[in-house]
């Protein structure tokens, strides 16, 4: 006898772009200004860089009688590849997601720029369309390389608990 059995949908279909990992930084918060008990309060920040990659690029590459395989391959080796960015910042528990993320690189200097927004309870968790709430503030960081200290920034936060202005400074790389 044959059992009913329903299979779930896949969360990754085949429009689902190649993500790779950023940036991960970790650090304190120290703040918030103005206040009499400012403290030292630990950071976390992630970034993902998602593939973008038109559904036309894709087409023609498959007209031109290329595997799947060989496609994959072909787009893995492009030189200039362009990335959106997504991110989450934890900052003493608490944990926001990172939107209109600016991640720049150069051989000098790494600079993020991104907007804070809440995070509303959903099941599907932080990435999907409903995880991001309200944009409740705005961090700034800038990290230089080849110096021993790591990054620094500031992080202003409009509303909740942890609402006020911080400076941020980040773990220096360690050397290897």
């Amino acid at each position: 006898m044959m059992k009913n059995m329903i299979i779930p949908e896949s969360p990754m279909d085949s429009s689902a772009a190649p993500i790779k990992t950023a940036w991960i930084k970790s650090g304190f918060a120290l703040g918030p200004a103005g206040s009499f008990f400012k403290s030292a309060r630990p950071l976390r920040i992630e970034i993902e860089g998602l593939r973008l990659l038109s559904p036309a690029q894709i087409r023609v590459l498959l007209q031109n009688r290329r595997s799947i395989e060989e496609v994959k391959m072909l787009i893995e080796e492009e030189a200039n590849p362009s990335f959106i960015y997504r991110g989450k910042m934890r900052l003493d528990g608490v944990l926001f997601r990172l939107v209109d993320v600016d991640l720049r690189s150069s051989d000098f200097e790494t600079v993020l720029r991104a907007d804070l927004a809440g995070i509303r309870g959903v099941r599907d968790g932080i990435w999907s369309s409903e995880g991001a709430g309200d944009i409740v503030g705005r961090i700034e960081m800038k990290e230089t390389r080849g110096g021993v200290v790591g990054g620094r920034g500031t992080l202003m936060i409009h509303q909740g608990t942890l609402q006020g202005r911080y400076t941020v400074h980040l773990d220096a790389p360690a050397e290897g």
